[in-house]
């Protein structure tokens, strides 16, 4: 089975393709994507839908997975992280794939079996790996909520 995770931030989007056929899954690709500057928002609208499609065309994923993001208070976080979602999950839909979305606080430890004290950023690279470079809170959670598919 595979798994894309998307996470969109500010300045960038990260992804990663999981094959979850191995315990713990491999990472067969992750990558980030900066956004072009200055673009008009249906501009950015578009170049979102083609760079989502090149990487699920891609992969042909068996299932889709991002982080919601919250706390979004500009115009630029919301065409920035809040309408690519929603892009994303139109293309979800028009290519018959199922998506699942993940909230920060559903990012924990707990689905490993640990507390939900537990860094869940630092608990995962003894078991997946460390994988320079962009390997870093961002990244991971594209990494977390494509394995939380695989759980």
């Amino acid at each position: 089975m595979k798994v894309i995770g998307f996470n969109f931030t500010k300045n960038d989007f990260r992804y990663c393709v999981l094959d979850g056929t191995t315990n713990p899954p491999t990472i067969i690709e992750k990558n980030k994507i900066v956004y072009p500057n200055n673009m008009k928002t249906a501009d950015l609208m578009e170049w979102f839908e083609t760079q989502l499609s090149l990487i699920i065309d891609k992969h042909q994923p068996n299932q889709i997975a991002h982080k919601i993001s919250l706390n979004v208070t500009t115009l630029d976080q919301i065409r920035n992280s809040c309408y690519p979602q929603g892009i994303l999950n139109l293309l979800s839909k028009k290519k018959n794939i199922p998506i699942n979305s993940y909230s920060s606080s559903a990012i924990n430890a707990t689905k490993f079996g640990q507390t939900k004290k537990t860094d869940v950023y630092t608990h995962i690279d003894p078991i997946i790996g460390t994988h320079p470079p962009y390997w870093d809170k961002s990244t991971k959670d594209a990494v977390l909520v494509a394995w939380f598919n695989l759980m």
